[in-house]
């Protein structure tokens, strides 16, 4: 009777220590899980070496999802030779390994004995040596995400209990990968919304330049080129408007030193279609992008390639009454093509110009149409007053030809004028203005 109360004891004295180790583990797991917000690896490699030992297994790994196939993503108890072959296989569903098997099933998988297994045809694992071998899947929503393999150089099967932990610790990684794929997706929104507000502020600055520079536009277009520039990251900015040549001469830049002088650029002014990003832009009416010129069979140019070492190239035109007015040239030395949104924001900064452009063109109609109204209401004040002087002297030419001639001189901004009268055969002086007396 002692004999067999002792055993219980011992049993049950293995029952909690084994339960306490596995509570232990779990706790480790949540705790790295709990610090780890947003950092995966340490969570998988703590997981593989939990499952590993507390389910007295030799080796363990973690597979995870990527470019179409299970990777391994964390090991434990491998060799560097087995870790370099494990790194190169592409694992899918299928009746082959272990891992397939469960992406297959979704649901662990229990192989008592790999070698003896028709099936398996997975060379690593037997070729390691492995006989016995455990896979339980990371589920979520029912589709799995990831796999835990467990693998025993002998053959003896793993317990009930065992697989429930490694359950366990497979809900767990799904937390921790929950975790942080939900705090990925609430940094790329908040770089998302950064951004917005980045580009919401750069418009609002270039319509406040455009607002306060009504009748100059040169303020303008150098603000559009600096904005672009550093908001899409290039490594210089250029802004070419349509000259009455019919070419595109520069305007504005940014940082052009890294291309060549900027005399060099306004020297070599860009027509339509000669094989550059501009060229083809003012030509096909329409945002060019070269993500490589040198890949890409429309660019012809190389001589100017050669000058401004651009291999990613962007070239938006400004579009008026289907007309080409300028185009906004962006480009990088190395080939990083600009994002959709980048092509968006000087999209936008195109259709401002067009508008500043617009403005000052108005602009200098109005006060050309006030200027010649304004020199018409002269003309005609002028030859009122002249009429006055007539009325007001009818038997006395003089006052009429002196006004004549202040007016003359005034109106038409003449340093001397001179009135002269026939007098039989010859014209004599009658009268003058801003001649010194000696003239006279």
């Amino acid at each position: 009777e002692n004999v067999r109360l002792f055993d219980e004891v011992q049993a049950r004295t293995a029952e909690l220590q084994e339960s306490l180790e596995q509570q232990t583990a779990t706790s480790e797991v949540l705790q790295v899980i709990s610090r780890s917000t947003f950092d995966l690896q340490p969570v998988l490699d703590v997981l593989v070496e939990s499952a590993a030992r507390v389910c007295e297994a030799d080796r363990a790994s973690i597979w995870r999802p990527k470019d179409g196939a299970f990777r391994v993503a964390a090991s434990y108890g491998h060799t560097e030779d087995h870790n370099q072959l494990m790194s190169e296989r592409l694992l899918v569903p299928g009746r082959g390994s272990v891992v397939g098997r469960v992406l297959l099933e979704g649901t662990a998988v229990h192989v008592h004995d790999v070698q003896t297994d028709p099936e398996y045809n997975e060379g690593v694992a037997r070729n390691a040596g492995s006989h016995t071998l455990l896979g339980v899947p990371l589920l979520r929503d029912g589709t799995p995400i990831g796999v835990i393999a467990l693998s025993r150089p002998h053959v003896r099967p793993f317990t009930e209990k065992q697989i429930e932990l490694v359950t366990t610790f497979a809900d767990q990684a799904v937390i921790a990968i929950e975790n942080v794929r939900l705090f990925e997706e609430v940094q790329a929104r908040t770089a998302e919304l950064q951004e917005s507000l980045e580009y919401q502020t750069a418009t609002s600055d270039v319509l406040n330049v455009i607002s306060r520079s009504p009748n100059d536009l040169q303020p303008v277009l150098d603000a559009i080129v600096e904005t672009a520039h550093d908001l899409c990251q290039a490594r210089y900015a250029l802004f070419f408007r349509l000259g009455p040549d019919g070419l595109y001469h520069l305007a504005a830049s940014k940082n052009a030193d890294a291309v060549r002088s900027l005399d060099w650029l306004r020297e070599h002014p860009i027509a339509k279609g000669d094989g550059t990003a501009t060229g083809l832009a003012a030509l096909e009416q329409r945002t060019v992008h070269f993500p490589d010129a040198l890949a890409d069979p429309r660019f012809t140019d190389f001589k100017r390639q050669q000058q401004s070492r651009a291999r990613t190239q962007l070239a938006v035109p400004l579009m008026r009454a289907g007309d080409v007015i300028g185009v906004i040239f962006l480009a990088r030395t190395e080939v990083m093509p600009f994002t959709d949104r980048q092509i968006d924001l000087v999209t936008t900064f195109a259709d401002q110009a067009v508008i500043a452009i617009n403005n000052v063109g108005l602009f200098e109609e109005v006060q050309a149409r006030t200027a010649e109204l304004q020199e018409s209401l002269e003309y005609q004040t002028a030859t009122s007053d002249v009429l006055n002087v007539i009325s007001r002297s009818p038997s006395d030419i003089q006052p009429v030809l002196d006004a004549i001639a202040e007016t003359a001189q005034r109106l038409c901004q003449s340093e001397h004028v001179f009135i002269m009268t026939r007098r039989g055969e010859r014209f004599h002086l009658s009268a003058s203005g801003g001649a010194s007396p000696e003239q006279v």
